[in-house]
């Protein structure tokens, strides 16, 4: 017998305990007798309290003794005892659940993972009750779902919660998981066991070192299978109302199949195409599609295979956004081939004459003048009169020579421009704060400054007269305007639908990590690394993650499932299957809820028999008085004997 809740010395003190105080409250009891009277007439109060003294003997040694052995009993069953034999020597098995992406694959009845569980539940169920057991769910990340488990129902219960995730399987990673807690925690090791179809990457293909201790419980698993591996989309460089698309399609199966790719955006047919895909191989195809309004594109295989989740992608396209440029100049011809050139960049002409405070752009430029009313968005000034410039500059000057640029700010962003002789500038007063973009010997050229959420550039030269006209600097010089006063109107959008995992983004060479953002769909920032011009970050779980690089912005929607390629086939001198029932005859009985039944019994007789009620005290009597003469008979024929004798 062994004691689940208390030792056998714990079980003794505290029934010791109790006995002793039930004993005291019978020793201590202070009771008086009842005497009948006829009258009180003739009683008189006694000044003297009546003396009363405690009893020297136990009236009902039976009830003590009742209530004494159902009190120990119900202590006994607090204890926990149990029967059988006491066996320390359980094992700790791991038990590693497949929950990769290709487990959703159909099989005869219903899926592989289907399968995968009743077989992990049947190893539980064939496990002796003194083993414990931990469930790892594998996928790319081992994860464990409960410790080492001796009660193997809540095993069983969380083989049942789990469910195919969106990742591969990395099953090196989940055997080194397995021993680590073998290793670790267990006080003897038992099997790691492994249910699932093997699909991992061809790297894992032929694992080396495995297990000792290692059991398989495979299940069938499908080899035909195509599907989508990845979607991406970016704007087209010479027409930014144009995407340009391209579609990544797989086969994983050992034979070749024929499928029809078709893509729609906002549910209407936006390209076809018929592929003949070879054996373990994949094809890219490409598209092209004008769209700038927002909307979702759909890529989808029509075809029926072992694996649907990954015949169909769907992405969220942004709109086109456009700058809307309002241009006030007595001489638009110089201008126009700056700004209006820009396809992303919707650009107005007109008169000083006509200049509208409350214009509806997002720029504004004014062409050597400066109005009464300031505009309420950014704004380029170009040559400003000095007395009315709302940065202090000097009067013009001739025959300007440009010194340099500054190409450590955004606005100077590579530009380059040697023995450049303006014949007309104006030189600026900066204020703190203020952005100085090029200067000469006398003084800064260009100006930007930003107050209140509005940003303004003064320029103390016309860059679409002869001295700028030809250089290369001048179109750039205005793009890094444009694209500081409305960086989202530049921003390179392009959007991928790629596999959950990790995710590999190249970048330029030299690029500053503080300058790149990785967030997630709610926000949040993810951690990344760059190494050898690769950006590189992990995501478990389906969902959107953008990657901010300066003007580049880089959306990935995670949604397709990753497929490994590979297939692992165990050696043959693995276990296999479910092995066979253990011996129940060495589990151990509980007996505490026939002592609590038996415990509870005895102090219901006690109350019954010497309770107050008089009919069962009154039976009591009846049963207790034959027995007590014949005791008294007894004692009574022993004392004559002694006599005579």
């Amino acid at each position: 017998m062994s004691f689940l809740n208390l030792s056998l010395g714990e079980l003794l003190g505290i029934a010791g305990a109790i006995s002793a105080g039930v004993v005291a409250l019978y020793l201590l009891d202070r009771s008086k007798r009842n005497q009948v009277v006829a009258t009180l007439r003739f009683w008189v109060s006694a000044d003297i309290r009546t003396q009363l003294k405690h009893r020297r003997r136990i009236q009902q040694p039976w009830s003590l003794l009742l209530q004494l052995i159902s009190l120990f009993l119900l202590v006994a069953a607090i204890a926990g005892p149990r029967l059988g034999i006491i066996d320390n020597s359980g094992r700790d098995h791991v038990l590693i659940l497949d929950t990769s992406a290709w487990m959703g694959s159909r099989a005869r009845q219903g899926t592989l993972f289907d399968e995968a569980r009743e077989a992990a539940r049947a190893y539980v169920r064939s496990l002796p009750s003194r083993d414990r057991v931990m469930l790892v769910r594998a996928d790319a990340l081992a994860t464990p779902a409960t410790p080492f488990e001796s009660e193997h129902q809540l095993v069983e219960q969380a083989i049942l919660n789990s469910q195919p995730g969106a990742s591969a399987l990395n099953l090196q990673q989940a055997f080194e998981y397995a021993e680590r807690a073998q290793r670790l925690q267990s006080r003897r090791a038992g099997e790691i066991v492994y249910a699932g179809a093997g699909r991992v990457p061809e790297e894992q293909s032929s694992l080396g070192a495995l297990p000792s201790n290692l059991r398989i419980l495979p299940v069938g698993t499908p080899q035909e299978n195509v599907g989508i591996r990845k979607v991406g989309l970016r704007r087209s460089p010479a027409d930014p109302t144009t995407w340009d698309i391209f579609v990544v399609v797989r086969n994983y199966g050992a034979r070749p199949h024929d499928v029809d790719l078709a893509l729609q955006f906002a549910k209407s047919p936006a390209g076809e195409k018929l592929l003949r895909l070879k054996p373990a191989s994949e094809e890219q195809v490409a598209f092209a599609y004008k769209a700038s309004s927002a909307g979702y594109l759909e890529a989808r295989l029509n075809v029926k295979d072992a694996f649907p989740q990954d015949d169909r992608a769907l992405l969220e396209l942004p709109p086109q956004a456009s700058l809307r440029v309002a241009v006030y100049s007595s001489e638009p011809q110089l201008l126009r081939p700056l700004i209006a050139a820009n396809p992303q960049v919707q650009a107005t002409f007109d008169t000083p004459d006509h200049y509208d405070a409350a214009v509806k752009a997002d720029v504004v430029v004014l062409d050597r003048f400066v109005p009464l009313a300031s505009p309420r968005v950014n704004a380029i000034l170009i040559e400003p009169p000095a007395k009315a410039s709302p940065i202090p500059a000097s009067a013009e000057t001739s025959n300007v020579k440009l010194e340099k640029w500054r190409a450590d700010t955004e606005l100077g962003a590579g530009l380059r421009a040697q023995d450049v002789v303006l014949e007309s500038a104006e030189i600026f007063t900066p204020a703190s704060g203020d952005i100085i973009v090029a200067e000469a010997a006398a003084g800064p050229l260009i100006v930007a400054r930003q107050v209140r959420g509005t940003k303004m550039v003064a320029l103390g030269f016309h860059p679409g007269r002869a001295s700028m006209k030809y250089q290369l600097a001048t179109p750039l010089l205005m793009a890094n305007i444009l694209r500081w006063m409305a960086p989202d109107s530049f921003r390179q959008w392009e959007v991928q639908a790629g596999t959950v995992g990790t995710v590999r983004v190249p970048v330029d060479k030299n690029t500053d990590p503080g300058t790149v953002r990785v967030l997630d769909e709610n926000q949040r920032p993810l951690p990344f690394t760059i190494q050898e011009n690769t950006l590189q970050f992990f995501s478990g779980a389906p969902g959107n993650v953008s990657v901010m690089l300066g003007d580049r912005e880089v959306v990935y929607s995670l949604t397709l499932p990753d497929v490994a390629e590979g297939v692992w086939t165990p050696p043959a001198n693995v276990r296999r299957g479910v092995p066979r029932a253990a011996i129940q005859s060495a589990t151990q009985t509980d007996v505490w809820p026939w002592l609590a039944v038996l415990g509870g019994l005895g102090l219901l007789t006690d109350w019954l028999l010497y309770g107050r009620s008089r009919v069962f005290r009154v039976r009591a009597s009846q049963m207790v008085a034959p027995l007590s003469s014949r005791i008294a008979a007894r004692v009574g024929w022993r004392r004559q004997e002694r006599k005579a004798s």
